[in-house]
């Protein structure tokens, strides 16, 4: 493809919907990504395959209208009217972001900027970031003027991996431009892509929006695990009162507990928030406290299997040999990135022999480099006589029938350890 309209450069879990839309809409689109496994992910895709954030058929549509080319962005990124930064913005040691994937994708956009062209973020960024981090390389590269010969926008992007209900173009898009004339080029785009687009005066607003929608969940899921500990402490079903203050038809939002909030948005916004709060002389101690009760979830979910399991099992987990279910941040996703599920893992390892499986994760890194291989799980290979308990932490669809009678089930799903008597899928 010569001369696409669109060009997406990042084809992780927010790239490849946006590019598979705007092919949808008839718009001729490159797909850039510099990891071959992705790319072969992409290429291949099969119905069910676990992409997370789109669906095959409507990809290999795509793929066999000409409409979508993928490629590797070793091979160059070419000019084209949009283009579409879709880069990871991890938190770096200090909490604030490290920049350097999109920065290095930003560099080979300016490059090829014509007059004209829209560059539009949809990678999750501090505020200020578009305007004072990325707008000046542009600038400096291309040798155009933004807002003036060339638009910039920021349109964070609002997705629910693995949650078919609600459809990419159902989900209004928020964008800040550069300018106002800006802004203006980036919605006439968005709108061919999402039924509503709402227009925030700068890229600024667009980077708050999407860190307030972010914290606001984090907060919340925190509350709510909190919350569960008051309920066991006192015996009570957090279930039963959740389910009970949820009939209040006004004033309420009902969140669950977790084993804590992973992926790439939810914790890292709130630390976006927090250190960006700090970084102009005020406190965050709301936001700073989630924070601390999510990062503390992980272990405080191992702390209760253990008194769980001994009391059960009448064996120390030390002692143990442990099978972790699902190791994604979330069900019927492949992303591990934050994820407290792997977390919980880890901090098994510190004190037990465990594994674990997940039919979107064949292989895992953990943070201290170790890289593992999941159990096979499949009738005539696995072997439940090999472990003593399994640790359910993400409840994949998979999961709903697997050979695992005979061996005792913990349900960690909710960061309260639940003895499955019989396992004969999630819903036991």
């Amino acid at each position: 493809m010569a001369s696409p309209d669109v060009v997406v450069v990042g084809l992780g879990f927010t790239g490849l919907p946006t590019a598979v839309a705007a092919a949808a809409a008839g718009m001729r689109v490159v797909g850039l990504d510099s990891c071959a496994r992705r790319i072969a992910e992409v290429l291949d895709a099969q119905p069910g395959s676990g992409l997370g954030t789109v669906s095959e058929t409507a990809l290999g549509d795509a793929l066999a209208s000409g409409r979508l080319v993928v490629r590797d962005v070793a091979s160059g990124v070419p000019a084209g009217d949009v283009h579409v930064l879709c880069l990871p913005t991890p938190p770096d040691q200090r909490g604030g972001v490290d920049l350097r994937p999109l920065a290095q994708a930003l560099r080979a956009v300016a490059a090829v900027l014509r007059r004209g062209d829209l560059v539009l973020v949809q990678s999750t960024c501090p505020p200020g970031t578009v305007a004072h981090a990325l707008v000046p390389v542009l600038e400096e590269v291309s040798g155009l003027r933004a807002g003036s010969a060339f638009h910039v926008a920021c349109a964070p992007m609002r997705i629910d991996p693995g949650n078919r209900a609600h459809p990419l173009a159902t989900i209004p898009r928020v964008v800040g431009g550069h300018t106002a004339r800006c802004a203006h080029r980036a919605a006439q785009f968005l709108s061919s892509m999402a039924h509503d687009v709402v227009q925030v005066t700068s890229t600024r607003a667009a980077e708050l929006a999407k860190l307030f929608e972010n914290t606001f969940r984090l907060v919340n899921i925190s509350l709510v695990n909190e919350f569960a500990s008051v309920c066991r402490a006192y015996g009570v079903d957090v279930a039963e009162v959740l389910r009970a203050a949820g009939t209040k038809p006004f004033g309420f939002l009902g969140h669950q507990p977790s084993a804590g909030a992973g992926g790439d948005c939810v914790p890292v916004s709130a630390r976006f928030l927090s250190t960006a709060a700090r970084r102009r002389g005020l406190l965050s101690p709301l936001v700073d406290a989630a924070l601390a009760i999510n990062d503390a979830m992980p272990a405080r979910t191992v702390h209760l299997l253990r008194d769980t399991a001994e009391r059960v099992l009448a064996k120390p987990l030390r002692n143990c040999r442990v099978l972790v279910l699902g190791v994604t941040y979330k069900a019927d996703t492949p992303n591990v990135r934050q994820s407290a599920a792997v977390a919980v893992l880890e901090e098994l390892r510190r004190e037990a022999s465990a594994e674990y499986h997940d039919p979107h994760v064949p292989e895992l890194v953990l943070s201290d480099g170790t890289r593992l291989r999941r159990t096979d799980l499949d009738d005539r290979a696995f072997d439940h006589r090999a472990f003593d308990l399994a640790v359910l932490m993400t409840p994949h669809r998979h999961y709903d029938d697997l050979p695992l009678r005979g061996l005792p089930v913990f349900d960690c799903t909710t960061g309260e350890p639940r003895r499955v008597v019989e396992y004969v899928g999630v819903a036991a």
